[in-house]
């Protein structure tokens, strides 16, 4: 596996807190997956996953541009958020959310991921804990 084709979101994939038509199993155990579309697909999906981090630093109550992440802290910022984003945006939150449709969906309403107004998802991100079951639906 080549570390560019890295799927961001691998480990929220394999613990199916969100998913991806376009992620593959690379190494389960270690929770990899790898993009099989365009680098135009995996950028937005880096992009999105490092905007995330960028606007999660307070909630963590990191002052360092670019703190180590523990797994734990990694899953809050990228589940967290995504579920926040998926609230946030009307999309049904029954099922998992799917990275690229919050990734259009916030295209569509804000024009970037930038725009998108994080201080409305920062409950989410603080609420989450990846040790909690999420219904499989």
């Amino acid at each position: 596996m080549k570390e560019g084709t890295l799927c961001p979101f691998s480990k929220p994939i394999v613990g199916r807190w969100c998913r991806c038509v376009h992620a593959r199993v690379s190494d389960r155990c270690a929770g990899k997956m790898i993009c099989t579309r365009t680098t135009e697909y995996r950028a937005s999906c880096v992009a999105l996953a490092d905007l995330l981090r960028e606007r999660s630093r307070f909630v963590l109550g990191s002052r360092n541009e670019d703190p180590e992440l523990t797994h734990a802290q990694s899953m809050k910022i990228r589940c967290g958020g995504l579920l926040g984003m998926q609230r946030v945006l009307g999309i049904d939150t029954v099922v998992a959310p799917s990275v690229l449709e919050v990734i259009a969906a916030t295209r569509a309403r804000y024009a970037d991921l930038a725009g998108f107004p994080f201080n409305e998802i920062v409950k989410d991100i603080q609420a989450f804990s990846h040790r909690k079951k999420r219904s499989r639906h």
